[in-house]
């Protein structure tokens, strides 16, 4: 999948609040990088190289707060990651420690770069 393509997938398919929502998340949750699953062009599960994002960062850029974030993400995981919360390009895991601090979403890596860019974008 071209990285560009990327961009128009997530501007058509998520709402502008959940746009800024996602950016919010990059701009501010940006964790590390790792490997995770995500769907391959046939729809199967493979292990790529991702970077992770904090969820729970996103409040930090003071756009939205309470249930509303709850809810966003959870239409964005529908529209963008829906096979079992796995995506082509994003993924997301609830409870990435165990423990219960954190919810975790990951971007595939080789479209990290852009993704980011477009979440600088304002």
């Amino acid at each position: 999948m071209e990285t560009i393509e990327i961009i128009k997938i997530i501007e058509s398919q998520l709402t502008t609040d959940e746009q800024q929502l996602l950016k919010d998340t990059i701009n501010y949750g940006s964790w590390g990088d790792c490997d995770m699953e995500f769907r391959n062009e046939v729809g199967e599960v493979e292990t790529a190289y991702a970077w992770g994002y904090c969820t729970n960062d996103a409040k930090d850029a003071g756009h939205f707060s309470g249930r509303k974030v709850a809810s966003m993400f959870k239409s964005i995981y529908k529209k963008l990651c829906p096979d079992n919360h796995t995506g082509r390009f994003l993924s997301q895991c609830n409870d990435w420690w165990g423990d219960g601090s954190g919810d975790m979403l990951f971007i595939r890596g080789e479209a990290c770069k852009v993704v980011e860019e477009w979440a600088k974008q304002e």
